[in-house]
């Protein structure tokens, strides 16, 4: 089939003019290849030579055929095949490759594109990118230097390859115009006139400092953004060299040398603004390598050009999980690494001997040389339980180290034999699994010198090295479809853990005191390992702990699990993928992309450290989130517009009043039914489901009023104008889904003075408070009920003060702004994380927009006027859902609020002044005067944090 797909026929047995014939009919491209009325017309006009005019023929054709957008599930599977097939270092570059072999277009619809090779192949990916387009031969062709999608329907056939557009999706109408642009700006003498300038380059720079998922830049294309943002920097330049010389020319005339100086400082601030925005793109792939001077290069960037741009790149550093990267310094040859399971030191066996270094403080505490490194191929290196012995593993023997001294405790010869060889403590002290070709072959006890065991069942395949348990009295080795367990020393099979564990058989753990074993797959099971009985989760018996979204365990290559040392948390990781939950909740607190593929995960106290290549990176687990909880609420909780009080309630008759400053319970009181706070938190309204209505000062607990409800039935929406004087009150009389009644009562005394029918459900007040944004999607006449110009789109919705509305109701999450005022114009969309949007609210100045989305609950923050996404998306949720009206920002709007229905609250810092004070606070340093040059060459120096 391979030959068929990618190699060329012979047609050399065939007559020349009916050859040429045939290899046109047979292109490699569908899309190229002649109709049967041409080839007939060939063969009867004696045309047959002019095959380019036949492949041209044949391409218009083609232009012409509707392409059903329908997925071959046959052609993702080939294509998933493939994906299995590379090794990782190509499973790395794919994303990108295929990703630079697609366009989205201003609409959102995805197409196919031609690339050049050289633009897939730049720098010393060539030989890796060679395999991938080999692997994927089927699907990808090639003609004249430029590569392409042979078959457009792997776009919608291949899940990976959706996933990766869908994460990219925004960026990728900006990679292909960069790409373009960079390749002409190349081809034609890289000349200033083919470099972007002005709001086109601020985008691209923005895009490129924190908008890419699996893209990296091309060194075309980064010196091509370079070049844009270094003639900046000269334009700068020589404006203010302009002005200077008008300034001495008109010294005499101060309104001329008044607008010198303005223009000077124009100059500063647009050169500043540029170099700021350039160091956001340079902080963001600092991230992993040196995240603490990332971080400052943020805060710097913001203090000297606060724009959307830099405000998004501080808020990515806010939100950052990387705390510290230390690199273990270079060696002679090849180096195998491996952390301590407390996650406090790194082993690093090269030529050189053994290195241990202090994580957190970069020291080298020991040392030692180790005879016969440097002529003997080296295979594993294993540190035990306690941290205090490593076993290195060659190709000749097994030799153990007493790490506190350097001495040789043991030594084994390793048997005869091909292929790999290792040796892994797992969790015990002195038991070492032995491995010959990736295959069990007994266990050494180096205390006792005993072997004992064997090869588990003939044909088996191990996901993951032997794990035996701190004990040393169990051996489980996950395997491929089956856990492997024996009891040691006698060796019994035990498969009581296996039908625990039954379907997810790809990485097991053991916790800290051995009464726990963890078993994952595509889901999350403990197990108690002494009975082989599945342990009860949170929630019940039938609760589900998945592992990921999709199952990330299943086809990695480097794949493991870890408990923290006190046993509170559990990391998976898988390829480059890291993920840690709190085991008591299985509530997810960490889900992170590494650059690279993870080779060790270690817990230590609040952070968990990785292992990539020689750099070890430290991430923290403390979220930048602050919660408390408030009265259990089972009934649900609401949050006042102003983000002062949060009315939480125990039981449907009783509501609770909390102070979210003081986080104290100031009242509580009898109030069945709905509950409204008004704009400025000062009175709240409860409207039972009849009866009568009570009007409270929230201030004093004071019953201000009652009166009936109208109509006798509970409202289906109520709300406050925003000047507080008018409460609007929406009923549904009948089951009609376009019958409602809209009644406006004066909130001084109860008394309803205006009543219309409408055919809106409700929705949400404008500032003015004469119109309704209805969830219908049109906007209402109070005094009427009647609509009022075009529809915009019915979903969830929030208006500012400004008079901005805010409208989502796809489950994409797309967002669309329009103005309330004003001649009606296209409405630009903000496109994040693909979840339904639950809740919308805007910051007091309307300068910031809040978004939840529904499951899983990601919390995005959104620039109004730039129209883009601030930092990363975050999780919102911990427990429960966000009822209504469970998402507010403070007065001063830098701190939004995220009530969850069972009482617990989430506070998010958004002021980006108290954002830097939090970073700098993290980071622990200033930024140094050299540091400064490098980045900021034409900034005066400054301190970013204060003393």
């Amino acid at each position: 089939m391979h030959r068929v797909l990618s190699a060329q026929p012979d047609l050399s047995m065939l007559p020349e003019r009916l050859a040429a014939l045939v290899a046109a009919a047979m292109d490699k491209d569908p899309a190229r290849r002649p109709t049967a009325r041409d080839l007939l017309l060939a063969l009867v006009s004696g045309a047959a030579t002019d095959t380019g005019a036949l492949l041209a023929a044949g391409s218009r054709s083609a232009m012409g055929v509707h392409v059903p957008d329908t997925a071959d599930p046959a052609l993702g599977t080939i294509a998933e095949d493939a994906f299995g097939g590379l090794g990782p270092r190509e499973r790395e570059l794919a994303p990108e490759v295929f990703l630079r072999l697609v366009a989205v277009d201003e609409d959102g619809r995805e197409t196919g594109r031609w690339a050049p090779r050289s633009e897939l192949s730049d720098g010393d990916r060539s030989e890796a990118v060679e395999r991938i387009l080999r692997a994927f031969s089927y699907v990808v062709t090639e003609k004249d230097g430029m590569v392409a999608l042979s078959r457009p329907a792997l776009l919608r056939a291949w899940p990976r390859l959706r996933r990766w557009v869908e994460a990219d999706r925004a960026g990728l109408v900006v990679l292909t115009r960069l790409s373009s642009a960079a390749r002409q700006w190349a081809d034609h003498g890289r000349r200033d006139g083919d470099l972007l300038q002005g709001s086109h380059l601020e985008s691209v720079l923005s895009w490129a400092a924190t908008g890419r998922k699996h893209v990296t830049l091309t060194p075309t294309e980064r010196d091509y953004l370079r070049a844009g943002t270094e003639l900046t920097r000269k334009r700068a330049r020589r404006r203010r060299l302009t002005t200077a010389a008008l300034a001495g020319l008109l010294v005499v005339a101060l309104v001329a040398g008044g607008l010198a100086l303005w223009q000077a400082r124009r100059a500063d601030a647009q050169r500043d603004a540029a170099t700021a925005r350039n160091v956001a793109t340079e902080a963001a792939a600092l991230r992993a390598g040196d995240p603490v001077k990332a971080m400052l290069l943020t805060v710097a960037a913001w203090q000297i050009s606060p724009d959307a741009d830099t405000r998004s790149a501080l808020t990515s550093s806010y939100q950052q999980s990387e705390r510290a990267a230390f690199h273990d310094p270079p060696v002679e040859g090849v180096a195998l690494r491996t952390l301590t399971h407390d996650g406090r030191f790194l082993v690093s066996v090269s030529e050189s001997g053994v290195a241990v270094h202090d994580v957190r403080s970069g020291r080298r505490t020991r040392g030692w040389a180790v005879p016969g490194l440097d002529s003997e191929h080296l295979f594993d290196v294993s540190v035990n339980g306690s941290g205090r012995r490593v076993a290195v593993t060659t190709e000749k023997k097994i030799t153990v180290w007493d790490v506190a001294t350097g001495r040789l405790v043991a030594q084994r010869a390793m048997p005869e034999g091909s292929g790999g060889r290792g040796a892994d403590y797992g969790d015990s002290e002195s038991t070492l699994a032995v491995s010959l070709t990736d295959e069990l072959i007994h266990l050494w006890d180096h205390d006792t010198g005993r072997t004992f065991g064997g090869v588990l069942d003939e044909g088996y395949q191990a996901a993951q090295y032997p794990l035996v348990d701190r004990t040393g009295r169990m051996l489980v080795v996950p395997g491929d479809p089956r856990f492997y367990v024996r009891r040691l020393p006698a060796w019994t099979k035990d498969d009581r853990l296996n039908a625990a564990c039954q379907g997810q058989p790809y990485a097991a753990a053991f916790s800290p005191d051995g009464r726990t074993l963890a078993c994952a797959g595509a889901e999350i099971r403990l197990v108690d390992p002494a009975t082989g009985r599945k342990l009860p989760l949170r929630g019940g018996d039938n609760q589900f702990w998945p592992a990921a979204p999709s199952c990330e365990l299943c086809d990695a290559a480097a794949k493991g699990l870890r408990f923290s040392q006190d046993g509170r948390y559990l990391a998976a990781f898988a390829d480059r993928s890291l993920r840690v939950w709190r085991v008591d909740g299985q509530r997810q607190v960490l889900a992170y992309q590494a650059e690279g593929e993870l080779t060790d995960v270690r817990f230590d106290g609040e952070v968990v450290r990785y292992l990539l290549d020689d750099t070890v990176v430290t991430l923290d687990l403390g979220a930048r989130v602050t919660d408390f909880r408030t009265t259990r609420a089972p009934w649900g909780t609401e949050l006042s517009p102003d983000g002062r009080w949060a009315l939480v309630r125990p039981d449907e008759n009783t509501m609770v009043l909390w102070d979210l400053a003081a986080r104290r319970q100031v009242w509580t009181t009898r109030a069945p039914g709905m509950t409204v706070f008004d704009r400025q938190g000062e009175r709240l309204v409860t409207i039972p489901d009849s009866g009568r209505m009570t009007m409270w000062d929230v201030g004093t607990r004071r019953r201000l009023w009652t009166a009936p409800v109208p109509f006798g039935v509970s409202p289906v929406r109520a709300e406050f104008t925003r000047d507080g004087r008018t409460l609007v009150l929406t009923s549904a009389l009948t089951e009609t889904l376009t019958d409602f009644r809209l009644t406006r009562l004066d909130t001084a005394t109860g008394r309803a003075f205006g009543t219309v029918t409408t055919r809106s459900p409700g929705g949400v007040l404008t500032p003015d408070g004469r119109r309704l944004a209805s969830a219908d999607g049109r906007i209402y006449d109070l005094a009427t009920g009647r609509p009022l110009g075009a529809g915009f789109g019915s979903g969830v919705l929030a208006v500012s003060d400004q008079s901005v509305l805010a409208v989502s109701g796809d489950r994409t999450g797309r967002i669309a702004l329009r103005g309330l005022d004003g001649p009606a114009t296209s409405a630009p969309l903000l496109r994040g994380v693909s979840e339904r949007i639950a809740h919308l609210a805007f910051a007091p100045k309307g300068d910031v927009l809040a978004t939840v989305g529904d499951d899983p609950g990601t919390l995005q923050l959104w620039d109004v006027r730039a129209r883009r996404r601030l930092g990363g998306p975050v999780s919102a949720y911990a427990d429960g859902l966000p009822g209504e009206g469970g998402l507010a920002f403070s007065r001063d709007g830098g701190v939004l609020y995220v009530a969850e229905d069972d009482g617990l609250i989430h506070e998010f810092v958004v002021d980006p002044a108290r954002m830097a004070g939090l970073v700098c606070e993290r980071a622990g340093r200033e930024l140094t005067e050299r540091e400064w040059r490098e980045h900021f060459d034409q900034v005066p120096y400054r301190n970013l944090c204060g003393a």
